[in-house]
C-alpha cells in the first residue's frame, strides 16, 4: 500500500508540475511580439528547437523597460526548465526540475514547419517530458504538448 501511495503521489506531482510550467510558458509566449507603438523591438530573438527568446512591450510604453519582465527566454539547463526574464535577460529562475526533454517547433500560418531561426512564426508547439522519482517503482514519466498561436507577430 505504501508503494502504491508513493507511485500515485509521484504521478500527481509530475502531472501538476508539468501543467503549471506549461501554462506559464504558453501565457508568456502568446504575448511574444507585442509592440503597439512599434518602437520596442518586440518579436522573437532566438527560436531554436531547444530555446525560445522573445520581447513583448507589456506596459505599452514603446520600450523594453527594466523590471517589467518584457524580455523572456525559456530553455533547458540539464534537467531544469529555466525562465530568464527582464530587460537584459539576466534574472533566471528554475521553473521545473526533472525535465528530460523540452522542444519547440515553429509553424507558419499554413502549419508548415519553419526551420533555422524563424523570426515570425505564427504558431509554436511546445513538447515537454518530466520524469519524477517514484520510490521502488522507479520513475513516473509525464509528457505534455501544447500549441500556442502567436497573436502579435
Amino acid at each position: 500500500m505504501t508503494r502504491s501511495y508513493a507511485t500515485e503521489t509521484a504521478r500527481a506531482t509530475a502531472q501538476q508540475n508539468i501543467r503549471a510550467a506549461m501554462e506559464l510558458m504558453v501565457t508568456d509566449i502568446r504575448m511574444a511580439g507585442l509592440d503597439p507603438l512599434g518602437t520596442a523591438g518586440g518579436g522573437f530573438e532566438e527560436t531554436t528547437q531547444t530555446a525560445i527568446d522573445f520581447i513583448a512591450d507589456l506596459d505599452y510604453d514603446g520600450a523594453v523597460t527594466a523590471g517589467n519582465n518584457e524580455r523572456m527566454k525559456y530553455y533547458l539547463d540539464g534537467t531544469q526548465l529555466i525562465q530568464k526574464i527582464d530587460d537584459d535577460g539576466t534574472t533566471a529562475q528554475v521553473l521545473l526540475d526533472n525535465v528530460t526533454k523540452l522542444t519547440f517547433t515553429y509553424l507558419d500560418e499554413d502549419d508548415t514547419e519553419l526551420t533555422g531561426n524563424p523570426s515570425e512564426p505564427a504558431n509554436v508547439v511546445i513538447n515537454m517530458i518530466v520524469r519524477e522519482p517514484a520510490g521502488r517503482k522507479g520513475y513516473i514519466t509525464r509528457t505534455l504538448s501544447e500549441r500556442v498561436r502567436i497573436r502579435n507577430v
